[in-house]
Formats: C-alpha cells, sequence, structure tokens
C-alpha cells in the first residue's frame, strides 16, 4: 500500500517513512542484473536521502537460558531472627508512645481553648484575652507576652504541627512484611 493511500494525505514522520521504506524493500527485493551477469542488489534510497544501511533492523529475541531466568526471580527476604525482630518491636513502640503522646498535648490544647470559650465572653473576639505566654529556658531566662493576637497564632501553631507530626509517625506504624 502506498504512503499516500495509507494516509489519505496526511503526513507522516520521518521516522514511518523510514520503517515503511524499509518493509517495502525488505518485502520484495529487487535483484538486477550486473554487467558481469550476476545478480546485484540496488542500494535502497530513502525519501530523506538517508541510506537504509546504517539503519538498524531490530534482532530476533532470544528465549533466556535456564541460568538467566534464576537471576531474574524477585528476591525473597530472608525470615527476621529473633534480635531483628526485637528491634522493630521496640521501634514501633517507640512509634507508639510518641503518638499518644503527640495526642495527649492535642487533646489538652483543644480542652484549654474549648474552656477559654465558655469561660470568655461572647463578644470578645479572641478567646485569648487575658492569658500570658512565658517561654522559659534552662538558664531561668523568661519572654512572657500577654498579647492575646500572638498567643493565638502561637497556639495554631503548635496544635498544627502536633497534628502533622502525628500523620508523619502513623504512616511509619506498619508491620514490615515478611
Amino acid at each position: 500500500m502506498k504512503v499516500s493511500e495509507k494516509s489519505n494525505g496526511a503526513v507522516h514522520s520521518t521516522e514511518e517513512r523510514r520503517e515503511e521504506a524499509v518493509q517495502t524493500q525488505t518485502a520484495s527485493p529487487k535483484p538486477t542484473a550486473g554487467a558481469n551477469g550476476q545478480k546485484d542488489k540496488e542500494p535502497l534510497k530513502l525519501e530523506d536521502g538517508k541510506n537504509p544501511e546504517k539503519l538498524v533492523l531490530p534482532e530476533k529475541v532470544q528465549e533466556p537460558s535456564k541460568d538467566e531466568v534464576k537471576v531474574n526471580e524477585p528476591f525473597i527476604k530472608p525470615a527476621l531472627n529473633l534480635e531483628s525482630t526485637l528491634k522493630v518491636v521496640n521501634d514501633l513502640h517507640r512509634r507508639c508512645i510518641q503518638r499518644e503522646n503527640l495526642l495527649t498535648r492535642i487533646n489538652q490544647l483543644e480542652a484549654f481553648e474549648i474552656a477559654l470559650i465558655e469561660e470568655g465572653d461572647e463578644l470578645e473576639s479572641n478567646h485569648f484575652q487575658g492569658c500570658k505566654l512565658m517561654i522559659v529556658d534552662d538558664k531561668n531566662r523568661q519572654f512572657i507576652t500577654t498579647t492575646s493576637g500572638l498567643i493565638k497564632l502561637v497556639a495554631e501553631f503548635i496544635h498544627n504541627a502536633c497534628l502533622s507530626k502525628l500523620g508523619e509517625i502513623e504512616s511509619n506504624i506498619v508491620f514490615p512484611r515478611p
């Protein structure tokens, strides 16, 4: 089938034209008689002028040997010994303790905010009005503020950070596959 008939006027890419030319030439090679009476093959000419001898034709696929099949098998993990199992269990236990601590911290912060909202005036826009935020380091240096907007931002940041860390820890609490 000719290119024009096949595509009904559509333009083919260069690769498609090469493949089609190679297929038509390899399907029916036309030998010609040379001057000495022997049949010579004409060099193939493609539309874009490239030499088809430089084209790489796909080679026949060889079936893999038995040795190659064994190499390609998936790696099976050996069973964990007692020490490895105990290490995994201790690691999971540590993550569970971290999870419980974060849940406690989140619940304390939410309970504190709920109590402030219930006790506070309904007219106040910030329920942290009248609160004090104090940060003390190990050398007894202190930072104290009563700015309700700043306290609200710190409380929201702590709540969001705890939720993020909780999600990270919970995603890592999984049993290893044997």
